[in-house]
C-alpha cells in the first residue's frame, strides 16, 4: 500500500519538483518537507539512496522533521509526495 500526500499551499516555497524527499507527517497531512539535495548538496547521488539515508548531514533535518510529526522518506511530484 503506497501513501500519497498533497503538498500544501503552506510549503510550497520549499516545494522544487520532482525529488527524493523526507517529510513530516502529522494526523494525515504533510506539514514539513526537506529535499535530500538541499541537504546534501552535489553529495546526493539518487541511484544510492540508503548512503543518503545514512549521512550524518541529515540529522539536524531529521530532528527538525521529529519535532512537527512522523518522519518519512519518498520522493515529491506533481505537489504530491508519495512514501516509498
Amino acid at each position: 500500500m503506497s501513501y500519497i500526500y498533497q503538498i500544501p499551499e503552506t510549503l510550497a516555497e520549499k516545494y522544487h519538483g520532482a525529488g527524493h524527499a523526507l517529510a513530516s507527517i502529522t494526523g494525515g497531512q504533510l506539514v514539513n518537507l526537506v529535499y535530500f539535495a538541499d541537504v546534501l548538496a552535489e553529495d546526493f547521488d539518487p541511484e544510492n539512496l540508503t548512503a543518503a539515508i545514512n549521512d550524518p548531514r541529515l540529522a539536524q533535518s531529521v530532528r527538525m522533521l521529529q519535532s512537527t510529526g512522523e518522519v518519512s522518506i519518498g520522493m515529491c511530484s506533481c505537489y504530491e509526495f508519495v512514501v516509498l
